[in-house]
């Protein structure tokens, strides 16, 4: 016999453990009495990568999610940025391998190349071999299904590599206050960029069994910090005139609003200039200085650069646009699939595009991203109440919003635990893990633990 904590809790030495409170609600009886005193979360939602699968299963995964979360529904990170794994640290705490490297911006689903016609960028797929002879996608949706979970799948922060973004399709790239490329951020305005994004939500709604398509991607650039410290609101909202977009699908988008973005371009590229130049020009060292010693608010900014707010105001007007068109392309496939946006960015959004109320009349659902859990104190938690709170109070109450939960280092079970009760409280739908591939077991654990003790049963 294989000996584990849970063999050992639950056989040897059960005759000697006292119950703990939350073991005691576990055994008390079902009724239709207590029922009707619990709430219920419509979905608690796990995401899954390719190395997942590989590593462990799609089944056997599903099964540590369903017995420990809870959990019903699943979706496939289909199209991955560059970014180390797990992500927040060294080793994963359960896969085979020790750690993973993702090739940049890669799809991990067969595409379909009627999809793709009306598109002069193409998806990358693996070059590797344990990834590129296997349409993942297609792996995870049947396994799901097979065991009545909803599915899904995401489109995350980045949907071009660095490499064709910085030259073949350098034209699709947003462009910062000096006309210089930004990574590689598309352009929502951008035409190629929009029939490509458009193609990879076809092909997924498409071609696969879905329940949401879930979008990560990232908006506009909310520009480069120009201090050591954390900005203040004022500094914030300065800083945004080093962001993006200032390319000429922008300036045509802007005008056809009637807004003159070359004219506010002009206006604000000597607040731009003493920016980049605060290191090297005394003056321009000395008038951010004096701001930040002052209390000068943003609406000051704002009042005496009215520039700078019609400029906040096209770029979130550019973003809901984008989406529109992405929730329109989705509903003419397949009305029954959701547009769900993950709202990674959860302080100052509307800095970065990002404009709830705006949004969710072109969403089916959105899920929180707020990860505070796993920074560690129990002092951040009122943040990511503060956060629900805020995409509620925007959003409204009617939309499907789930609530993320922080389930890697340095989370721990009772941050987990009042992660889940705070999201009840705050008018959540169902939770979604964040994310598997980084969580040790009792964490998981604290998932379902959580769900008990806020008096929440899934269905």
């Amino acid at each position: 016999m294989k000996f584990t904590r849970r063999t050992l809790s639950t056989g040897l030495l059960a005759p000697f453990a006292f119950a703990a409170p939350e073991a005691a609600a576990q055994q008390r009886p079902d009724t239709p009495a207590r029922r009707r005193a619990t709430k219920v979360f419509k979905e608690v939602a796990a995401s899954l990568y390719a190395w997942d699968l590989v590593d462990q299963g799609c089944e056997p995964i599903m099964e540590t999610l369903k017995e420990t979360a809870q959990a019903n529904s699943l979706y496939l990170v289909a199209l991955m940025h560059h970014e180390k794994r797990p992500l927040t640290d060294f080793y994963f705490p359960h896969n085979a391998r020790k750690t993973y490297f993702p090739e940049d911006s890669r799809a991990y689903w067969f595409p379909h190349s009627d999809c793709y016609r009306d598109s002069k960028i193409k998806p990358l797929v693996s070059d590797r071999d344990e990834f590129k002879k296997t349409d993942w996608l297609d792996t995870l949706v049947k396994a799901a299904r097979k065991g009545g979970w909803k599915t899904g799948a995401e489109i995350s922060h980045t949907v071009l590599d660095k490499q064709r973004a910085a030259g073949e399709f350098v034209s699709v790239v947003q462009r910062d206050i000096h006309g210089t490329p930004s990574g590689q951020l598309i352009c929502p305005n951008n035409p190629m960029a929009m029939a490509y994004l458009l193609a990879l939500f076809t092909d997924l709604v498409k071609n696969y069994d879905l329940d949401f398509v879930q979008t990560c991607l990232r908006p506009f650039s909310a520009g480069e910090s120009f201090g050591g410290r954390a900005p203040s609101p004022m500094e914030r909202v300065l800083q945004t005139v080093t962001g993006t977009c200032f390319c000429d699908s922008c300036a045509a988008a802007a005008k056809a609003e009637g807004f003159d973005l070359k004219a506010a371009q002009k206006a604000m590229l000597p607040l731009a200039g003493a920016l980049s130049r605060a290191r090297d020009d005394l003056a321009a060292s000395h008038f951010l200085h004096l701001l930040r010693a002052s209390n000068t608010s943003a609406e000051a900014i704002l009042l005496r650069h009215p520039e700078i707010f019609d400029f906040l105001k096209f770029r979130c007007a550019s973003m809901t646009r984008m989406f529109s068109r992405v929730h329109d392309t989705v509903r003419s496939i397949n009305p029954r699939v959701d547009v769900r946006l993950n709202a990674f960015i959860y302080d100052f959004w509307e800095l970065s595009g990002i404009e709830f109320s705006a949004l969710a009349p072109h969403m089916g659902s959105i899920r929180s991203s707020n990860y505070d859990e796993q920074e560690g104190r129990m002092d951040y938690m009122e943040h990511k109440r503060q956060f629900l709170l805020a995409v509620r109070a925007a959003a409204g109450d009617d939309i499907l919003f789930l609530s993320s939960i922080g389930i890697r280092p340095k989370a721990t079970p009772e941050l987990v635990r009042k992660g889940v009760l705070i999201s009840s409280e705050c008018g959540a739908d169902g939770l979604s893990l964040g994310h598997y591939d980084g969580a040790p077991l009792r964490l998981l654990e604290a998932i379902g633990d959580g769900l008990r003790e806020a008096d929440v049963r899934v269905g």
